[in-house]
C-alpha cells in the first residue's frame, strides 16, 4: 500500500484532505492532557470547523484490548466514514486498531490479536498525525496493544495509514525525559532495522537516513531544541518508522517489552536499555550462532557498516558512544539505580521476552545470553 506525506502539515492541508472525503462522521482520536499542551486541538478545530467528529482518548498510554473494544463500540455507533488519529504511539495505534476491527465483524476480536487471524477488510481512510517523535506507528502496517500485562503486535497492511502528517511544532511542549525517550526509541529502531535479518535494501536506504539524522540531532532536540533539530529529529522518525516497516525489530525491542508492562519504563527508555550492548553481541556472530540467511560475513560487515555511519571504529567504541549519548540526555541504564536488578526481576524479564522479535536478530540469542546482555 502507497502512503502519503506531508513533512510539515498546515490547517489548510488537513482541512483540503477531508473536504475531499466529505465525511459524515470524523473518528478522531486523540491523547488527552497532550492534545491541548501539543498545540493539537486548537489545530484541528480550525481544520475540522464545520465537520462533524467524534473524539475518543478513553484509553492508557499502553493500549489494552478492552479500550479498542471500547473504540470501536463508539465507531460503530456514530457511524463514522474518517479517521484521524493525532498524539503519540498509543493514540495511532488504537486508531489503527479500532479502524481496522471494525471493518472486520467477528465474534471474537481477540482472534486477530493472539492468532493473527486474517483481516479481509481495509476500513476507512485513516490520517495520522504524531505530537511525538519516535513512535514510527504513522510509517507502519502493524499496531501494539496489551492484555493481561502480555504485549501482541498485530500486523496486516490494512493498518498502514493512507496519510501521514508531520509537524515537529506539536513535539515542543513534550517534557526533556519523554523527547530523549521517543528519540532513542526512533534510533533503536532505526539500527535494529539496519542488522535485522528481514532487512533490505530499501529498509536499510530508510535506516540509513534515520541513523544519520538522529545521531546528529538529538542531542540538541532534548538540550536546547532548535528549529533545525526539531525537524531533523522529526524526519529522521518517520524515516525510521518506514525502515521498520520492512524489516521489523530484533532482540531489544523483543526484551523491552517486560520492561514496560512490569516495571512502567517508557518504550525507548526500555529499548536503550540493552540497545548498546547488543552492538557488541552481534558483532561477535560466528558461523555456530549467526541466524542471518546471508552468513557471518555479511553480519560482521554490515555491523562494520553501522559503526561507519555512527562515526567510530568498532562495536565497543558504538556501545560507548551510545551510552555517551543517553547520558547526556538524562537517561539511566543501570538496572541497579532503576532499582529492578535482583535475581526475581531477571526471571521475570527471561520469562517475558519477545520470542518472535528475537528470530530477527542477526546472532541467535538465548535466555542464557541476557548475563552477557545486561553485565
Amino acid at each position: 500500500m502507497s502512503q502519503k506525506c506531508y513533512k510539515n502539515i498546515q490547517i489548510e492541508d488537513l482541512r483540503n484532505l477531508v473536504k475531499k472525503k466529505s465525511p459524515k462522521t470524523i473518528f478522531l482520536v486523540t491523547g488527552k492532557k497532550s492534545f491541548s499542551l501539543s498545540g493539537a486541538k486548537n489545530f484541528i478545530e480550525s481544520a475540522l470547523k464545520g465537520f462533524n467528529f467524534i473524539q475518543f482518548n478513553d484509553f492508557e498510554e499502553n493500549p489494552k484490548y478492552e479500550d479498542v473494544l471500547s473504540g470501536m463500540s463508539l465507531f460503530n455507533k456514530h457511524n463514522c466514514d474518517l479517521v484521524i488519529a493525532i498524539g503519540g504511539g498509543s493514540a495511532l495505534d488504537m486508531a489503527k486498531l479500532v479502524n481496522v476491527f471494525s471493518a472486520n465483524h467477528r465474534e471474537d476480536y481477540f482472534s486477530i490479536v493472539n492468532q493473527n487471524a486474517t483481516i479481509l477488510n481495509k476500513g476507512k481512510t485513516l490520517i495520522a498525525i504524531p505530537t511525538t517523535t519516535g513512535t514510527g506507528s504513522e510509517a507502519t502496517h502493524f499496531a501494539v496493544v496489551y492484555h493481561d500485562k502480555v504485549k501482541y503486535s498485530v500486523t496486516n497492511n490494512f493498518l498502514l495509514p493512507d496519510v501521514v502528517g508531520l509537524n515537529y511544532k506539536f513535539s515542543l511542549s513534550q517534557p526533556s525525559y519523554l523527547t530523549a525517550c521517543a528519540g532513542l526509541d526512533a534510533l533503536s529502531q532505526a539500527i535494529e532495522s539496519y542488522w535485522s535479518n528481514r532487512s533490505t535494501d530499501e529498509s536499510k536506504k530508510y535506516a540509513k537516513e534515520a541513523i544519520l539524522l538522529l545521531i546528529k540531532f538529538l542531542e540538541t532536540r532534548v538540550l536546547r531544541t532548535t528549529e533545525e533539530s526539531a525537524m531533523a529529529v522529526s524526519h529522521g522518525s518517520y524515516l525510521a518508522g518506514k525502515a521498520i516497516n520492512i524489516s521489523k525489530t530484533t532482540a531489544s525491542h523483543a526484551i523491552s517489552y517486560t520492561f514496560t508492562s512490569f516495571f512502567s519504563i517508557p518504550h525507548g527508555h526500555a529499548v536503550f536499555l540493552t540497545l548498546p550492548k547488543f552492538i557488541e553481541f552481534n558483532s561477535k556472530v560466528s558461523n555456530i550462532d549467526v541466524n542471518d540467511s546471508r552468513g557471518e560475513k555479511y553480519v560482521r560487515n554490515n555491523i562494520g557498516l553501522l559503526c561507519d555511519l555512527l562515526g567510530v571504529d568498532s562495536a565497543t567504541e558504538a556501545n560507548k558512544l551510545l551510552k555517551n549519548l543517553t547520558e547526556k540526555i538524562g537517561i539511566e541504564l543501570s538496572l541497579s539505580k532503576l532499582g529492578i536488578d535482583n535475581k526475581e526481576n531477571h526471571q521475570l524479564i527471561s520469562d517475558n521476552i519477545n520470542m518472535e522479535r528475537l528470530k530477527n536478530n542477526p546472532r541467535k540469542f538465548n535466555k542464557k545470553d541476557l548475563i552477557d546482555v545486561f553485565y
